[in-house]
Order: C-alpha cells, then sequence, then structure tokens
C-alpha cells in the first residue's frame, strides 16, 4: 500500500496515512450503523497464486512449502463481529 523507507521521517510520514485510513474506515461503518463495540481488526497475507509460476513459487512448490510463495499483498481487515464479542 505504501512504500517502505529506512528513514524515520518517512515511517512516521507512513503511519500517519495508514492512521488516516483507518479513521475513514471506522466513520464509514459508523455511518452505516454498525456497533464499533464489536469491531475486529484482523491482519491477512495474499500470496501467488497457486498456478503461478514465478520464480518463488517454483522454488516453493519443489521444496512443496506454500510459505516460500512470493507475497503479493499485506494488510488488515475490519470488521464487525456477528457473534460473541468475546470470541
Amino acid at each position: 500500500m505504501f512504500k517502505r523507507q529506512q528513514n524515520p521521517k518517512y515511517s512516521n510520514i507512513i503511519l500517519q496515512k495508514a492512521m488516516k485510513e483507518i479513521e475513514k474506515l471506522l466513520k464509514d461503518l459508523e455511518k452505516e450503523g454498525k456497533d464499533l463495540t464489536r469491531m475486529k481488526l484482523k491482519k491477512y497475507q495474499k500470496t501467488h497464486h497457486i498456478d503461478c509460476k514465478c520464480a518463488k513459487c517454483r522454488q516453493a512448490s519443489a521444496k512443496k512449502d506454500p510459505a516460500l510463495r512470493g507475497l503479493r499483498e499485506f494488510g488488515f481487515k475490519v470488521f464487525v463481529s456477528e457473534l460473541d464479542p468475546e470470541e
């Protein structure tokens, strides 16, 4: 989503942008009438498709380790739990 730099100034800018996006997302959920007391954040990682033939995916197939597949996307999902709040 954001390009990573080694400079601490850039990491602060990225953090501020991410926090603005999260705040916008939460405001949208609140406008939809969602109860944010049951809000959940979940990290996710999306890897290449199983039929991908890039170098990392070929290596993952050869070693039979799907964790070696190339990472395409990394982020988080925000949702409101419909079940038990302790879950």
